[in-house]
């Protein structure tokens, strides 16, 4: 029992540090698609430079016992993918837009999947708490309805939708097949990268590759660390660890909360003021977060 409480703990700790984590990713993530780089460049730098990082680990250990297919499952989840909408939903939308839809609606997916996957059901309380996130979330869509929205707004919210249904597979995932860190980490970026990396060379838009000027260094630089090194290496051991010890649906519970991070650093970084009933849908999505955390039932 002693040993089951410090996993629990082990994994509680590795999922709280995320959000911070997380929220200085879609900061970081929106500014580099805002500038000379495009939302497939930063997917590239992405995938790419996380699977240089893991190649000595290929190369000796291959996918660590891991079958090709529920790698790919995973590189779905977490790889290009999940880049893919992520990135160019902030192309199109705020922070504030990215922070609520793609984290709020983590929850929901990951319960969704849960209760067909795994048969877990949610508590009565919990479910109150999705429902109040699905309505923070339909109060940040109406925003992108609004006469001042960009045309496209609507369309990156579907997108930051679709990259949090990608991420509660993963999460899913990773509870159902008993997936070690080390697989998590070799698996996603790899698979991903063999066949995204070419697909980005020969045919999609490119700054970096077919700009009229080379980007510049720090730009690189930035979306090389916490691309490739934060979002694809340490974020995924941290997730992968919280979530062999909680719950997918709390897991992503925990990253619902960080949006507001994401706003306030939108607001010093980038000078993003959200309007007020984007404000309100943060707010009512951040209370579905805090009643859709339940008990860990005991193993």
């Amino acid at each position: 029992m002693s040993e089951l409480r410090s996993s629990f703990a082990i994994g509680l700790a590795c999922g709280l540090v995320v959000p911070f984590i997380w929220g200085g990713w879609i900061v970081a993530s929106r500014f580099g698609v805002l500038h000379a780089l495009t939302p497939y460049d930063v997917a590239a730098l992405r995938v790419g430079v996380g699977a240089i990082i893991v190649l000595p680990l290929l190369l000796t250990r291959g996918l660590a016992g891991l079958p090709l297919w529920k790698g790919a499952v995973l590189s779905f989840g977490v790889g290009a993918p999940f880049a893919l909408a992520s990135f160019g939903g902030m192309s199109l939308a705020p922070v504030i837009h990215a922070g609520v839809l793609t984290n709020g609606t983590m929850p929901i997916f990951a319960a969704i999947v849960g209760f067909l996957w795994l048969r877990e059901r949610p508590s009565g309380i919990q479910a109150g708490g999705l429902v109040l996130i699905v309505v923070g979330g339909l109060m940040l869509g109406g925003d992108s309805f609004s006469v001042h929205a960009p045309a496209d707004q609507w369309f990156g919210d579907l997108l930051l939708i679709g990259a949090g249904a990608c991420f509660a597979i993963y999460m899913t995932a990773l509870r159902r097949w008993n997936v070690t860190i080390l697989q998590a980490v070799i698996a996603a970026p790899t698979i991903s990268s063999a066949v995204y990396i070419p697909i980005w060379i020969l045919f999609l838009p490119s700054g970096l590759l077919r700009g009229d000027g080379f980007p510049p260094w720090q730009e690189i630089a930035l979306q090389t660390v916490y691309q490739g090194v934060v979002a694809s290496f340490i974020v995924v051991m941290l997730i992968t660890r919280a979530t062999k010890s909680i719950r997918a649906t709390t897991m992503a519970v925990f990253l619902a909360g960080a949006p507001v991070l994401a706003v306030l650093l939108g607001l010093v970084f980038l000078n993003e003021v959200p309007t007020l009933i984007a404000w309100t849908g943060l707010v009512v999505t951040t209370l579905g977060m805090v009643l859709a955390v339940g008990r860990r039932p005991s193993e």
